[in-house]
């Protein structure tokens, strides 16, 4: 997912999404100490949390979703956020956190071994007492996906350009049971009639909260909960 293309329109895509905010702050206040988002793209959340006044570092693979994350941060405050390029199954930083996020079911991305690695980095990273939170989506999200891409599930207007972009997914069987792919396909309309796709394949795991349960304490994790939103309301097959 290298490259400026699908960053621009990623980043377009969810620059008004705000309904997560409020759990990720509330959990960094109880917290009380330094934060680290993984997978954190363009900044988003990095930026909606440095700006509430807390210590935080951004971790993404690609270097174009880390520029557009510095970017997003004000320039009197790009140098007091760490934006680190890396990757989440391989976690080897020189410090620890008492808050690490994973929003956006990025997490979902990962296979069962590549979850196990990433697990392990992930609690060897925590400080004592420090906290784990992933947004993750239900099988049943997963499965609902279109098995063609006649219709859009979303649409938006890319700021940079001014051009409206729809959006279709496709659902397929996945390399492995327990695992589907989709194929996320961006069109974006120009002036002049043209239409230029853009696919985004992606895999997701189908976790269970009893199979993730069970990973989590292989990795260390004394307890974990499940919740079916942001707003703390219980979780349910349906959430």
């Amino acid at each position: 997912m290298s490259g400026s293309i699908f960053p621009r329109l990623y980043e377009a895509q969810y620059a008004s999404f705000v309904e997560d905010l409020p759990l990720w702050l509330s959990l960094a206040a109880n917290q009380k100490g330094p934060i680290l988002e993984l997978g954190c793209g363009p900044g988003r959340v990095v930026s909606a949390l440095h700006q509430a006044g807390f210590d935080v570092d951004g971790l993404d693979q690609d270097p174009e979703m880390l520029r557009r994350a510095e970017a997003r941060l004000p320039a009197a405050l790009r140098k007091q956020v760490r934006l680190l390029q890396g990757d989440l199954r391989r976690l080897s930083l020189d410090r620890l956190y008492a808050l690490i996020l994973v929003p956006c079911n990025t997490f979902a991305h990962l296979d069962e071994a590549s979850a196990e690695e990433a697990l392990a980095g992930i609690r060897r990273h925590l400080l004592a007492g420090g906290l784990f939170a992933a947004e993750m989506p239900t099988p049943g999200e997963l499965l609902g996906k279109p098995t063609d891409s006649s219709e859009p599930v979303d649409m938006f207007i890319e700021p940079e350009t001014g051009n409206p972009v729809q959006v279709y997914a496709e659902q397929e069987v996945g390399p492995s049971l327990g695992m589907i792919r989709v194929k996320w396909h961006y069109d974006e309309l120009y002036p002049d009639g043209t239409v230029r796709r853009t696919d985004v394949p992606l895999l997701y795991t189908l976790w269970t909260p009893e199979r993730l349960g069970e990973a989590l304490k292989r990795a260390g994790f004394s307890s974990f909960e499940t919740f079916g939103d942001y707003d703390h309301s219980p979780f349910a097959l349906e959430s």
